[in-house]
């Protein structure tokens, strides 16, 4: 038996522009972020889709919207247990602010662009998370066992549907969600995937299975090369 589960990451926002901390807080789409939801659009318009899966925050909901352009028939389920790690006090604010006390902790140095992301979190994000979560001066942000929980809650939904999909030879599963819980949802479904970068804007990374065991395809970024 076989399925396959199409993970994407929303399109460019404002807060990406301006390097600032999204999580659960939210921010519009830019003009180019746009264009790369309608590029993903047209990307996806001859993948045969069985069911769709959204956060339910508007930046994925948007880029949702227009992932489905070619599939009218779809309606998306939203899943809160798909948002982005909730980073507390640290919403909104600079990523610097949050990543350099983080990767110091990890032995390492943040630079952005070419940080060591890969490094930091080659023993898995618990530790990362849970280093957020205490330096949260609120103590609001999530710990690691917080977010293993909904991405393992996501993962049964998302899996059935696959199942279901499979079963019925009805097509594939989309799945739109964010960067950093979204290398959560691959390292909980393909344990040894590790991510040579971070996925960018409305890249897509394909998971399928067969005889029992998810394998991760490489990231397509061209919806994100859009200018």
């Amino acid at each position: 038996m076989s399925g396959r589960i199409h993970f994407v990451r929303h399109a460019e926002t404002l807060f990406n522009v301006s390097g600032q901390l999204q999580g659960w807080c939210d921010s519009p789409l830019t003009e180019r972020g746009e264009r790369q939801a309608a590029a993903l659009g047209e990307w996806m318009r001859d993948v045969p889709l069985a069911e769709a899966f959204v956060s339910d925050l508007t930046r994925t909901r948007t880029t949702m919207a227009a992932a489905l352009a070619g599939h009218p028939q779809l309606d998306p389920t939203p899943l809160r247990e798909l948002r982005e790690w909730h980073f507390g006090s640290w919403e909104g604010q600079p990523n610097a602010d949050l990543w350099t006390p983080v990767f110091e902790a990890h032995g390492s140095r943040y630079a952005p662009g070419p940080a060591d992301w890969p490094g930091v979190t080659a023993d898995g994000f618990d530790s990362v998370i849970d280093s957020i979560h205490r330096l949260d001066p609120i103590g609001r942000a999530e710990t690691g066992a917080d977010v293993n929980a909904r991405v393992t809650a996501a993962l049964e939904i998302v899996v059935a549907a696959t199942e279901r999909a499979t079963t019925q030879n009805a097509g594939d599963v989309l799945v739109v969600t964010h960067g950093s819980v979204l290398g959560s949802l691959l390292r909980s479904l393909v344990p040894e995937h590790r991510f040579g970068a971070s996925v960018p804007n409305c890249g897509v990374i394909s998971v399928s299975r067969r005889n029992g065991k998810w394998s991760a395809g490489v990231v397509d970024g061209s919806c994100g090369q859009v200018r």
